[in-house]
């Protein structure tokens, strides 16, 4: 399949659709972000080129035997081997001018570095205005962080526990924030060591006051406030038929896009058990309000509680 890009380029890439798409002079592979500005067109194309690449990824990831399991170069050469046959971008780090020092923290002779967070370790491009962010893969299996919800129906208890994620939980949580509304964000592939996921956004700016960013950037993803009894923040949103979890809205994760639009460049993401919805009444409120707002566009309104402050619960 051939997809002709910008600057007039065409090449042979197994992943791509019939979209228009422009090719990455870092990686040589196809991207719907060439800048910080992305359109309406280029949001739906990124999450077409997305579902191709988790596919792919998620494929190859249930294919390929743990690297524990086996000797590093039968490891490697049966991983490469899965990623082709699966089509998933195996991606070299030494294009984007990235390697590891004596001490194995990664650098880059091209890319910026820019402050790491808990998951990844991302690279400002100043040259195209984009940011590439490596998730290590773990020696667990584990990849980024996520969190779950532990309930005891018995005695009417719930918890919040955090955990390393997986290869599958940290893709669903990238591309489904990003169709949400949230910072556009691309999965690029693996790199070819099978070490790093490599996942693209434009470059954002600062935001301008966290509490009023925060709210905006939440309603942007038609994200309700759960009146959960935790410590921890808690909003739920309707994506693909089905409620999830948003958290870790913290002064890192919230920024502004290049149209000035204040959004979430990352978050705490899992999926809201359905028994326990079924359970807590104020859980079942959440999920019915996030999901009338996304089929209808229309925020739900629920007068007991117009005058409560989420912090104050």
């Amino acid at each position: 399949m051939t997809v002709l890009c910008s600057p007039h380029a065409e090449f042979s890439v197994n992943e791509t659709s019939d979209l228009q798409l422009d090719l990455d002079f870092r990686t040589g592979r196809p991207t719907s972000i060439v800048g910080p500005a992305i359109s309406s067109a280029g949001r739906s194309a990124c999450a077409a080129l997305n579902r191709e690449r988790v596919r792919g990824l998620t494929e190859a990831d249930r294919n390929t035997a743990s690297r524990e399991s086996l000797p590093p170069h039968v490891w490697a050469a049966l991983f490469a081997r899965k990623c082709a046959e699966w089509g998933v971008p195996l991606i070299s780090l030494s294009g984007l001018g990235i390697a590891h020092n004596e001490e194995r923290l990664i650098i880059s002779r091209i890319l910026r570095p820019l402050t790491s967070g808990a998951e990844a370790s991302p690279f400002l491009d100043e040259q195209w205005g984009v940011v590439y962010k490596l998730f290590p893969l773990l020696k667990s299996g584990g990849l980024g962080k996520t969190f779950s919800m532990e309930f005891n129906e018995q005695f009417d208890e719930a918890d919040i526990l955090t955990r390393d994620a997986s290869l599958s939980e940290t893709l669903e949580k990238l591309t489904t924030l990003s169709e949400a509304g949230a910072l556009t964000t691309e999965i690029v592939g693996l790199t070819d060591s099978g070490d790093y996921l490599i996942a693209k956004q434009p470059l954002a700016k600062p935001y301008l006051d966290l509490e009023s960013d925060r709210d905006t950037a939440v309603a942007t993803i038609r994200a309700v406030a759960c009146r959960a009894p935790f410590a921890r923040r808690l909003w739920t949103v309707w994506m693909h038929n089905q409620a999830y979890f948003v958290s870790d809205l913290h002064k890192g994760n919230i920024m502004r896009d290049e149209s000035d639009s204040p959004t979430i460049i990352d978050a705490l993401f899992c999926p809201v058990p359905i028994s326990a919805a079924r359970h807590f009444p104020w859980l079942a409120e959440s999920v019915e309000d996030a999901r009338a707002w996304q089929m209808t566009g229309t925020k739900p309104r629920r007068r007991a509680f117009d005058e409560v402050n989420d912090d104050d619960l």
